[in-house]
């Protein structure tokens, strides 16, 4: 009795044959579920595609431009095949991971050089492990490690930017591993890559690049105020100095009162949102060509390394720096020298891709686009 077209723009067309029951009189259609397979199989595809470039924080906009490369979607409809696609998805997540702190310290025994690995619960503020060794090699560590924390279990784990450490990490706890860094050490870098005796504008930088992960809005107003008042002597050399002098003072007194203010209160430092963490980097990025090479560099760090640094954001309870154990080692053993999110939904995606991706749920495509799309091709118009 004929047959009925199924056509999808862009992919092709089939016809399906139709038949007429002799007994009822009623019409029916052969099956025809394989084509509706083969357009879920290429629109996952896409959505895990889509998933990949939200979590590089591609825009909606910017995957729709990149789709008309492919096969074209509206903003519109990438927006709701990802949203879609976020709902279907579960993340597991487990209460039971364990909490460390892992720092190093280097000691002298006469004059040989030590070297003191430890571990700290990050729950307990007690002591895991505390071990003196003759070298710090990734072998040393590994076994020191393997020794203290059992590997089968999940860990999360606060590290320096030491660069071997991912690597060792990795190669003992492999897919149980939370590797968070240590916010307080980067801020170290951040001031190691300023002059000791910064101009106005280059403190003014450095706040900046400090109020990333940390609130420090009240030292950059007063900073910027600072700077406006400048633009009145900076043309007459003598004044300038002077009134440079006198500005600096001002602000490290301001900056010590904030400080023992928090001291009062017993307050830390408070530390951003990871939504006021990621729009205070893009604010620096938007001008990252302006800064000096050595700035550029620490923010290319930043961006490489972005994930190692919001962990904390993702685990309740998670610690975002290594102050305990710096203060256990300072208490037990001195040395001398040592793309904003517009709406709640849209942050709690950005979050669960991060743990997709740290669990490697973010899927990889068994079958590329143009694989895909040549299934089509018998049914091409």
């Amino acid at each position: 009795n004929g047959y009925n077209p199924h056509t999808k723009q862009g992919l092709g067309e089939i016809i399906i044959g139709r038949y007429k029951c002799s007994n009822c009189g009623s019409t029916h259609e052969e099956d025809h579920s394989f084509w509706e397979d083969l357009k879920t199989l290429l629109y996952d595809s896409f959505n895990n595609f889509f998933q990949v470039l939200r979590y590089h924080n591609v825009s909606y906009e910017g995957i729709s431009d990149v789709m008309d490369f492919i096969f074209p979607r509206s903003k519109s409809t990438v927006l709701r095949a990802f949203y879609n696609g976020m709902e279907k998805e579960t993340v597991p997540f487990s209460e039971n991971i364990h909490m460390v702190h892992y720092d190093e310290q280097h000691p002298k025994e006469g004059r040989c050089q030590k070297y003191r690995l430890t571990l700290l619960d990050a729950k307990t503020q007690t002591t895991i492990a505390d071990d003196l060794f003759d070298d710090k090699s990734p072998e040393t560590i590994k076994e020191f490690l393997r020794k203290n924390l059992d590997a089968s279990e999940p860990v999360f784990i606060v590290t320096d930017f030491d660069k071997r450490y991912p690597d060792i990490l990795k190669e003992i706890f492999g897919d149980k591993l939370v590797h968070q860094y240590c916010l307080m050490h980067l801020n170290k870098l951040i001031v190691s890559d300023f002059p000791k005796n910064t101009t106005i504008e280059q403190e003014l930088l450095k706040y900046r690049l400090l109020n990333i992960f940390y609130n420090r809005e009240n030292e950059i107003k007063f900073l910027e105020e600072l700077q406006s008042e400048e633009l009145n002597v900076i043309n007459n050399e003598e004044k300038h100095q002077e009134w440079s002098k006198k500005a600096k003072k001002e602000f490290n007194q301001f900056r010590r009162k904030l400080k023992l203010e928090r001291r009062r209160k017993k307050e830390n430092l408070p530390l951003n949102s990871l939504e006021k963490a990621k729009h205070n980097f893009d604010k620096l990025m938007e001008n990252i060509r302006t800064y000096d090479q050595t700035i550029q560099k620490r923010l290319w760090m930043i961006n490489k390394h972005w994930l190692n640094l919001t962990l904390f954001h993702y685990l309740p309870g998670a610690p975002a720096t290594n102050n305990p154990i710096e203060s256990y080692y300072s208490k037990s053993l001195k040395t001398d020298n040592k793309k904003q999110f517009r709406t709640d939904k849209g942050i709690g995606n950005q979050i669960k891709l991060t743990q997709m991706r740290r669990l490697n749920l973010l899927k990889k495509p068994q079958k590329s686009f143009l694989e895909l799309f040549r299934l089509f091709n018998p049914f091409k118009l």
